[in-house]
This record gives C-alpha cells, structure tokens and sequence, in this order.
C-alpha cells in the first residue's frame, strides 16, 4: 500500500512538473527586439495605403486599446469614415455631434449603446474627431457609422421621423404599428416584419437626398435586427450583417477616402480563430484582400474594467505571451510583420495563444488560459500589432 501511495504521488508530482515545465517553455519570450512605441511608429505603405484597416482591442475594457483609436486618426490622412461595433442610429446621433451638432461630450458619449464604451477614453476619442473635423471642408470631414443592429429606438426614431416629414400619413399608421418595440421590448418578430418592409418601401419611394439615404439606412437596420432576432446562429449572422453594412458604408466614401473599423480584436482577425468559423475579419479579408489589413493588439500585465449593462467590476492577471520577446523595452511597442526579421516573422508563424476578453469577462476566467486567451498565428491573423506592456482600466463614466 505504501509503494502504491508513493508511486501515486511521485507519478502526480511528475505531471505537475511536467505542466509547469511545458507552461514556461510555451511562455518563454521569443523573437529578437524590434518592435518600437506606437506613438513614434511610421506606418508602413502596407498599412496606409489600405482601403479598410482594422485596429483591434484586446479586451473591452482597457484604457490604451481605446486610446489607440485617435493616436491612429492621427497618424494618417485620409480618413473618412470610421466603423464601430456599436448600433446604426446610436452611431447617428453621434455622427452628428463630431460633425459639429450640439451637447456636452459626455452626455453625447452616453448614446452608445453597449455600456463598456461609457469611458473617459471614448469621451477624448469623440473630442479628438469633431476638433479634426473643425479644420476639414464638410466633404473631408471624418462621419462615424455603427455597423450593428443589436438595438432599435434611434433607429426607428430616424427612419419615421424622416417619413413624417414626407408622408406625415404614412408615419404615423407605422409609428402606431411599431409602437411597445424598442431597445427593451422585443416583440415576435413575425408580426414586425410587414410594417417595417413597408416603412423601407416607403423611405426609398420619397425624395433622394442624404436624409433619405440615412432614413433609408436605419429602415435596413430595423430589417437586419428582425433577420438577427430570428437567427438559428446569432454570432454567424451579426458577422454577416456586420460587414454588409461596412461595405455598402465605404462603397459609398470617394475612392480617395479611407475607412477605418474598430472592434475586438475577435471580429477583425482575417483568420477568424476566435470562433471558429467566417466572422467580419474574414469577411472582409476575402472581400477586399489585400487592401484591408488589420492591426491587432495584445498585452502582458492587465488590469480591466468588465461588466455588464451598468454592473461593473475589475479583473486584473498576466499573460505570459511569448511574443514579448521581440516587444522589449517597449510600453506600447508596434511591428509590422511585413517589415520584421525573418526570425521574428518565424516566431509569428507559429500558433500562439493571445490574450482576449469580452463583455462580462470574470475573474475566474483569468485564471484558466483557454477562458482568457485564444489561439492563433498572428501572421494569419494581422497585419501588424501593438503590445501593452502593463494595460490599464478604462475610467468609467459617471
């Protein structure tokens, strides 16, 4: 019975050992320096010239992968509309105020629609854009566009507004058959859909203005939201609406113009590793090929604000990525991989596991890799990426 026990023991000594061994050698750091801070970088020709580029966060609750967002405006010159993973007619009444509308930022800040963007770093990223748009020429000024459709009020609030003004009769027999359906009451949506094609029908029968275009483009998103509600497979189709709507958005910018799309770094990936599956990055990889490019973002020591709706919490860990061996002596340390050394591009070549959180993200998931990380070859998956040496919380709004 003793030598039973020992030879237990000694064998589960070994699988720790074993574990742990094989954990320091995955996380060793690897690859030669190169990387230098995002804010002294040039961006390669790659990158800017580009008609899609992507800028991904990590997490969704980290002050410096919102941060990021600006020092990127910043650093081209032919921006013109940037995408968010935020709802149409939320993105709308933003759009309205960077371009010079009326409000106090963080008043306007608080019109998005999912919570974790109500941040001090959001409210700088909306000042950043109306002070650019204050020099610009109203064709080069820099619109946001939301290209989810998780919501409805400002959406419908726009699309019969726009009616009332056209078709007063119309407006309202559809505001009465839409009425009790908003962003917290859902209704079956089989009896939605008659009114709302109608309303879209009616939109695209009036006057063609850039009213009517933005009337119309709010109908569609009602449309899209009734599609996703009745979705057997709710991610694969908010992708697909996803970028449908980012192509027909920058389809309609001069050919001159870039686009630029923010959103975790799961939805922009061209490889699409987080789910498995064709998700927005992929989408527009094959779509656009080799003018989107993608700059994804990672991190080593982590704190974070998570939550939902308005419940919020901190969530801190490490993540021992091995690819911080080529970001050394960096705090915000950016490569692009068409420009590394072949032993780094090597080292790139190899599937990784990088860190991810989302919405709602725990502390317990911090603590298992396969809950806080995914795996993936960043050569697949970005064009180039940023890592945070120590990333900090966003500073939630009050």
């Amino acid at each position: 019975m003793k030598r039973t026990v020992i030879v237990i023991l000694a064998c589960l000594v070994l699988l720790v050992g074993v574990g742990i061994g094989a954990h320091q050698w995955v996380t060793h750091p690897r690859g030669l320096p190169e990387a230098v801070e995002f804010a002294e970088a040039d961006l390669g020709e790659s990158i800017t010239s580009a008609r899609v580029i992507g800028l991904g966060e990590a997490t969704h609750g980290n002050a410096e992968f919102q941060q990021l967002r600006l020092e990127l405006v910043h650093k081209l010159d032919d921006v013109g509309v940037i995408l968010l993973e935020e709802d149409f007619g939320r993105l709308a009444r933003i759009d309205d105020w960077v371009t010079g509308g009326e409000g106090e930022v963080h008043q306007i800040t608080r019109e998005f629609g999912f919570v974790l963007n109500h941040t001090q770093e959001m409210a700088d990223f909306l000042e950043g854009i109306r002070e650019i748009n204050q020099h610009r020429p109203p064709e080069r000024q820099i619109h946001l566009v939301g290209m989810d459709v998780q919501r409805v009020d400002a959406s419908k609030e726009i699309a019969l507004s726009w009616l009332a003004d056209h078709d007063p009769q119309a407006a309202a027999e559809l505001e009465d058959q839409l009425s009790g359906w908003d962003d917290d009451h859902d209704i079956d949506p089989t009896t939605l859909t008659p009114p709302v094609e109608e309303l879209v029908a009616a939109i695209e029968s009036g006057p063609a203005d850039e009213g009517q275009r933005r009337a119309g483009d709010a109908a569609h998103a009602l449309q899209q939201h009734l599609a996703l509600e009745q979705s057997s497979n709710r991610s694969a189709t908010r992708a697909e609406i996803m970028a449908s709507n980012l192509i027909r958005t920058v389809d309609a910018i001069p050919q001159d113009q870039q686009a630029l799309v923010f959103a975790h770094n799961g939805h922009l990936d061209k490889s699409a590793a987080a789910y498995g599956g064709s998700d927005l990055g992929s989408a527009l990889a094959e779509h656009y090929g080799d003018s989107y490019r993608v700059i994804g973002t990672e991190f080593v020591h982590n704190d974070l604000i998570s939550g939902q709706q308005q419940k919020r919490w901190s969530v801190g860990w490490t993540h021992r990525t091995p690819l911080r061996g080529m970001y050394e002596g960096t705090e915000q340390g950016y490569l692009e991989f068409a420009s590394a050394s072949e032993q780094n591009r090597e080292v790139l070549a190899r599937q990784v596991r990088m860190g991810s959180a989302g919405e709602g993200f725990q502390q317990w998931q911090a603590w298992v890799p396969w809950f806080n990380s995914v795996a993936m070859v960043p050569l697949d998956s970005y064009d180039a990426l940023v890592l945070v040496s120590d990333a900090a919380p966003v500073r939630p709004l009050r």
